[in-house]
């Protein structure tokens, strides 16, 4: 079973810019995937990066 990946995306001046993604492990509920998810968007935010939560990447990060 292949799990979902969520990104973290942020709208910039040039554009959107994916910053990171997360894939759900082996064993680990969905509910704890969403709350891990949650801490790590905060914590981008709270350095002053606007990240939303995104279930699709840029094309760049696509191509990396």
């Amino acid at each position: 079973m292949k799990y979902p990946t969520i990104y973290l995306n942020m709208r910039t001046a040039q554009g959107v810019e994916t910053v990171d993604e997360f894939t759900r492990e082996i064993g680990q509920s969905p509910i704890d995937f969403r709350k891990y998810v949650n801490q790590m968007a905060q914590q981008y935010r709270i350095s002053g990066m606007p990240v939303y939560k995104s279930g699709r990447c840029t094309r760049d990060w696509n191509n990396k």
